[in-house]
């Protein structure tokens, strides 16, 4: 009777015991100094502190709620927000998934060694030995489109402060494929050629083939098997010590960045002390007034330059480059440690950041949507900007303008309070009394309020709430500035100001939420006053009390309105609020709107520009923001954009004649355009 052989193979063939005892030492040594490496981050992001930091409202998990389970999940199987680069996701996924398969097959050969445990044999070992042969071609192959991207096509995106340490991860990986085939084909070659592993490790049988055309002797074989096992184990064993210590350490860091950040909160502000007399700055000087999450995010980064890509105020020329945000807080923190200082400045004899630079950013968080580390840039840019204007007094003097116009007249533009609620004359619109309740308060704003084309949009909204008989009313000549513009100048405590004069004007009425028309109002009242006592105060933008109104039958657009336009997705309504249906919901229930979407849309759509108080400065370098996204424009509909933001009416209106291709351009709320066919 024919004897059934099982495939397997023997673990260690041709190993001495020295040999397997020196791996085990290197392997304890190599996980000292990974720990330790670990240690050394931690201690790095809690600026010396008690682990016990990471943990509470300043920590990077403050409670259960804030963990991001899907996130992670997402980061851990299917490499999370790489894949929005296809190309990228491509190879990206080779290397990672190759990677995982061999990191996988390694734990199964470590088991069946190591442990009573002995499955690296029938099934298990021909699905494992094919994997790993083929997971090694995925992870060269993976390798070579990525250096070919990084050293032939050489993006600017791309550029590193330290362009070794790419080097280094490739010549690691490289090396542990290619020599653990040279390895598998030399154990083929010295067993005889076993016929199934022809099948199951092609590659290493297909050496093993080229190597018998070597007249060499088995001892020469056994001792060049040995030296390569030997150095395969080591190069294993640095590759392990020095993940934290590396770009590796990403490997790491993202999934648990995925864990702890929560989506769009980036952008949100908190507080600040003003009542610490012990203060000696407002802002971010230095790397002790960083949050922790700050700090990790500094370790994080992996240079990529996606959100150098994505940057509105980068392609239009400005001063501004959200990666170098992160990199050069990140050098010159490990620069100065080196040298023994303990808390590095960031406005020291040489600033690390221009005015222009923080300026220049309009807040629009495309470089945290795009960013695979969930990076918030923009905490880190605005607190730096609180710096430049709290305690150095540096702020565009427009910018100052504009704010003290915000204190004095309720408004940026300086127009007299009393004037604030004449576009409602004649109108007959409710005014809001203390003994009165209603289900929203229609926060207008500034735009709104003083700006001729958003007054059309606000009236069309008042005509649209009456019809469809929701209760609502309105401040009138009481409502002021939110603050919005104030608070991304940079200059706080003016901000403080505004909000808390509006919070009491606020708590005088009763309602059940505020509607807006201006996503910045939105942002601000919305998510920002709620960090202040009494300020919280639950917002929806008029695009998403429309359409529910639509769905619930209360506004039926049945009026056909001939059009052909596309729909531009201002960032704070979309990516600092993430209302990217209700807008496109309500266009597709006019008859006669034909809806061209841009590829740059949604969660991808480039900023007009506005909004980090850029509205009212403008700074010298570069062409004007509003440029590039008119030309987005222009590639699907010259004839009209639809919007449901006041800023970026009011930019696309003043900047369409820069474009010769959007110079003749209709600029329409969406608002507006609802009314046509309802009204």
């Amino acid at each position: 009777m024919e004897e059934t052989v099982i495939a397997t193979r023997e673990i260690m063939w041709n190993i001495p015991e020295y040999l397997k005892i020196t791996m085990y030492s290197m392997l304890v040594l190599a996980f000292l100094v990974f720990m330790r490496g670990i240690w050394t981050r931690v201690l790095f992001v809690t600026n010396q502190k008690s682990v016990k930091n990471l943990f509470g409202d300043q920590g990077l998990i403050p409670n259960s709620k804030s963990i991001q389970w899907s996130q992670f999940f997402k980061a851990i199987f299917f490499t999370g927000k790489v894949f929005r680069d296809h190309n990228v996701g491509f190879f990206h996924s080779l290397i990672f998934y190759g990677f995982v398969i061999l990191w996988i097959a390694t734990d199964v050969v470590a088991i069946h060694y190591d442990t009573p445990f002995k499955i690296f044999t029938g099934t298990t070992y021909i699905v494992i030995s094919f994997l790993a042969d083929f997971a090694g071609l995925m992870v060269l192959a993976g390798i070579g489109f990525a250096g070919h991207r990084r050293y032939m096509q050489k993006p600017n995106k791309l550029s590193a402060t330290k362009p070794n340490q790419e080097r280094l991860m490739y010549a690691f990986l490289i090396m542990l494929v290619l020599i653990g085939y040279f390895i598998e084909g030399i154990r083929i070659l010295g067993n005889g050629h076993p016929e199934g592993e022809r099948i199951w490790s092609p590659i290493g049988f297909a050496l093993a083939h080229l190597f018998s055309k070597f007249s060499w002797s088995n001892d020469i074989w056994a001792s060049l098997h040995r030296a390569l096992w030997f150095f395969h184990m080591a190069n294993t064993m640095i590759f392990v010590a020095l993940i934290p210590y590396t770009k590796f350490f990403h490997f790491l860091a993202l999934p648990f960045q995925a864990l702890i950040t929560p989506v769009r909160r980036g952008g949100v502000l908190n507080p600040m002390n003003f009542e610490n007399e012990n203060a000696e700055s407002f802002g971010l000087s230095k790397l002790s007034e960083m949050t922790i999450k700050n700090r990790f995010d500094l370790i994080s980064c992996v240079e990529c330059g996606r959100c150098t890509e994505v940057c509105p105020a980068t392609a239009a020329g400005k001063n501004l480059d959200p990666k170098t945000i992160i990199t050069k807080a990140r050098d010159l923190v490990f620069s100065e440690h080196q040298k023994g200082v303990a808390d590095p400045l960031f406005w020291g004899d040489k600033p690390i950041y221009a005015s222009n630079e923080l300026d220049a950013c309009t807040t629009c968080a495309a470089c945290m949507e795009e960013c695979p580390a969930y990076i918030e840039h923009v905490n880190i840019i605005m607190e730096a900007k609180r710096y430049k204007a709290l305690t150095m007094g540096d702020i565009p003097p427009s910018a100052a303008d504009a704010t003290n116009k915000s204190k004095i007249n309720g408004n940026p533009w300086g127009i007299s309070q009393d004037d604030r609620f004449k576009w409602a004359e004649g109108l007959e619109i409710p005014v809001i009394t203390p003994d009165q309740k209603v289900d929203y308060l229609y926060f207008v704003g500034c735009a709104g309020s003083y700006d001729a084309n958003n007054q059309k949009a606000i009236k069309a909204t008042v005509a649209l709430l009456k019809k469809a008989g929701v209760s609502f009313a309105l401040l009138g000549v009481k409502e002021k500035c939110c603050g919005d513009p104030v608070r991304r100048f940079g200059d706080e405590y003016s901000f403080l100001e505004i909000a808390m004069e509006n919070i009491a004007t606020f708590r005088q009425y009763k309602f059940d939420k505020i509607v807006t028309h201006c996503p910045h109002c939105l942002h601000t009242i919305g998510k920002e006053y709620s960090k202040f006592e009494n300020g919280n105060f639950p917002m929806v933008h008029q695009t998403e009390l429309f359409a529910e109104l639509i769905k619930s039958g209360k506004l039926k657009p049945e009026r056909e309105v001939k059009n052909s336009l596309t729909f531009h997705d201002p960032c704070y309504l979309g990516r600092h609020h993430g209302a990217y249906d209700a807008p496109r919901t309500v266009l597709n229930s006019i008859p006669g709107i034909e809806l061209h979407e841009m590829p740059k849309s949604q969660d991808r759509a480039r900023c007009c520009g506005m909004g980090g108080g850029n509205m009212w400065f403008e700074l010298p370098e570069g062409e004007h923001l509003a440029n590039n996204r008119l030309r987005d424009i222009a590639e699907v509909s010259r004839e009209k954009v639809a919007t449901a933001c006041p800023y970026c009416m009011i930019n696309f209106n003043s900047a369409k004649g820069h474009i010769e291709t959007t110079a003749n351009m209709d600029v329409e709320d969406i608002a507006s355009l609802l009314a046509k066919s309802v009204l």
